[in-house]
């Protein structure tokens, strides 16, 4: 019987212990090092009382105390030396005695196997990511390690992680993964010996993502890769990056172009920008209007933004990029305490949004007296409201008492979303589940996932035989964008037609000429307000006369190329940007400068009529 307890004891602390090998590395590390303190102190009052009982002298007591307590982490100990001392001449001392003893050499065996194994795993890792594609990301926070468990579910990818130094607790989550790590002042600046480590000459594929969270190392460490890169004659076109910054900038010197090495595709993308874009496709503003049997909105889009930071910024140029539908008013009110010195640089960039778009600006807090009187002068018409005070803390403050503030008030309709560098998230009711979104994963970051529909849309946009990936890649920057933000769009139309994708994708896409015509003048709404938050105004008539005389100069000349009368790049200025009603007096006033027929309306409708054929190679695709 007395064998039944020994027994019951020694199963259940091997199954701590085998417990405690299962957990993760930081947590392992953590409980072996609570170990070795509890053993110090346990072996210390043992020893310390045994010894001084056995002796008598204190002075001798203190010098051998510490050398038993240092040989318990190496399996001995001195039990015999202190055998008939009361404070193991009992079983309860005797059991914590050897309890001691047990998890000293417990706790010293995990530290070498944390220690060495945690090398030898990841040794093993990188000897494991020699073959395949490979999948470079640079920067190792949360975030990124999220993208990397994306790539790593792909056949055949290696996935390794490139930073200057480890970051604590996240290195061994990352080899625990399956995937490899390589840290270093050489490994950041990809140097000779770590382009050899990674086999970079042999690889079919590389993508890379530069996602540090000091934005600015990103722009370094892309620059070093594309030198290390050229060095090593690797073939451009199977090579792509993605990573933070001004895509004017950073595009212009790391793509590849007939003069100068470089990536065969260059990603960049403004954080908050993508914030924006995963609010959207989370609550799309047209989810929250009706549209009649011609394809008009029946009510107005009216929107609050909170907070005007980057994201608060970006979030009210999306709005009013997505919120133009036929027989609808767009209006918003942004607030934010720091109005002042947020509001310069957009209202200088985009000066057009604010004498095209009923927008209200006031210096007040989110939580003030001044905004709940404003929004419950506005219940009635309010849609939508973008949290995006740039503190996720404060974000969900004021969203849940605006949650609150709806449900007594019973206008729980009115969508209440928050906006973070991190993603969005939203919650249709106090009692609801909350859905998010995150930013940093391949469905955001990915070209060939996140501009899915506009590589297909910007296809049909050029007749020539190139792929619809070498189409994408000769498109300009601004073509890209353009191409994009009018693909995200097309969920828009859909609902505004009344049909389902079910529907046009069996041939039922047949709107008729007046819901055509409609929805033809919301998507010229849609590309108005794109270039507007882009920073283009309207082409004076004087201007279009003077390009109109280049255009003639250009044709005498022979000079190659196309040259846009009605489109200057170059000033962000476009002929275009006029009403739907006056787009046949434009397009007849070209024609006879060119001779060419030209349709600016008939434009927007392909782009409607584009829908079903867009639709079909996407579901394909996917």
């Amino acid at each position: 019987m007395n064998s039944f307890p020994v027994i019951v004891l020694s199963v259940i602390i091997f199954a701590a212990l085998a417990i405690n090998l299962a957990l993760k590395p930081a947590y392992s590390a953590r409980l072996t090092s609570t170990l070795i303190m509890i053993t110090i102190i346990g072996g210390s009052i043992i020893y310390g009382f045994g010894f001084t009982s056995i002796t008598g002298d204190v002075a001798i007591s203190l010098v051998r105390t510490p050398f038993s307590v240092m040989g318990m982490f190496l399996g001995k100990n001195d039990l015999g030396a202190i055998a008939n001392a009361p404070i193991v001449t009992s079983p309860v001392g005797i059991f914590l005695f050897w309890l001691l003893h047990f998890l000293a050499f417990y706790s010293m065996a995990s530290a070498a196997i944390v220690t060495v194994g945690a090398e030898g795993l990841r040794r093993l890792r990188l000897f494991l990511a020699l073959s395949g594609d490979l999948t470079i990301i640079y920067g190792i926070t949360p975030d990124s390690i999220l993208v990397g468990k994306e790539c790593a579910e792909r056949k055949e990818t290696a996935v390794v992680f490139i930073d200057e130094a480890d970051s604590a607790g996240l290195v061994p989550e990352i080899i625990n993964m399956g995937m490899a790590v390589v840290t270093g002042s050489g490994a950041a600046s990809c140097d000779k010996l770590t382009m050899t480590k990674l086999r970079v000459r042999s690889r079919k594929r590389i993508e890379v993502y530069a996602l540090h969270p000091e934005r600015s190392r990103n722009l370094f460490f892309a620059l070093a890769l594309k030198e290390a890169f050229k060095n090593a004659q690797i073939d451009p076109d199977k090579t792509s990056i993605a990573l933070p910054g001004t895509e004017d900038i950073a595009a212009a010197i790391l793509q590849v172009s007939t003069e100068e090495y470089g990536f065969g595709y260059v990603q960049v993308f403004s954080v908050a920008d993508l914030a924006a874009r995963a609010m959207i496709r989370l609550c799309p503003p047209w989810d929250f209007l009706t549209f009649d049997k011609e394809g008009r909105a029946e009510q107005d889009f009216d929107c609050i933004v909170i907070g005007f930071g980057d994201t608060g910024q970006a979030a009210l140029r999306y709005l009013i990029m997505n919120g133009q539908f036929v027989g609808s008013t767009f209006h918003a009110a942004v607030f934010s305490t720091n109005m002042q010195n947020e509001a310069g640089f957009l209202l200088t960039e985009c000066p057009e949004i604010v004498r095209h778009y009923d927008i209200d600006f006031y210096q007040k807090d989110g939580r003030s007296r001044e905004f709940y009187e404003y929004l419950e002068k506005r219940l009635d018409t309010l849609k939508y409201i973008a949290v995006c005070s740039g503190n996720s803390e404060m974000n969900t403050e004021l969203t849940d008492n605006l949650l609150l503030y709806l449900k007594r008030k019973r206008s729980e309709h009115i969508c209440v979303i928050q906006v973070t560098a991190g993603g969005v998230s939203y919650q249709e009711a106090v009692e609801s589940d909350i859905k998010r979104k995150k930013v940093f994963t391949l469905d955001m970051l990915s070209a060939e996932k996140a501009d899915r529909a506009g590589i297909l849309l910007n296809a049909t946009y050029d007749s020539s035989d190139r792929s619809n990936w070498g189409k994408w890649l000769a498109c300009d920057s601004f073509s890209k964008m353009s191409s994009r933000a009018s693909a995200e769009f097309i969920p828009a139309l859909v609902k505004a037609s009344g049909y389902s994708e079910e529907e046009i994708m069996q041939d039922g896409w047949n709107p008729g000429e007046a819901k055509l015509r409609v929805l033809g003048e919301t998507e010229h709404l849609r590309w108005c307000a794109f270039h507007y938050t882009m920073g283009y105004r309207t082409m004076t008539d004087q201007e279009f006369d003077r390009r109109a005389e280049e255009y003639k100069e250009h044709v005498r000349s022979g000079k190659p190329g196309r040259y846009r009368i009605a489109k200057d790049t170059e000033n962000r200025i476009h002929a275009c940007l006029i009403p739907n009603d006056a787009l046949d007096e434009l397009s007849a006033k070209e024609s006879r400068v060119t001779g060419k027929e030209v349709d600016y309306r008939k434009s927007d409708i392909n782009n409607v009529l584009a829908i079903p054929q867009i639709l079909k190679k996407q579901k394909e695709e996917i």
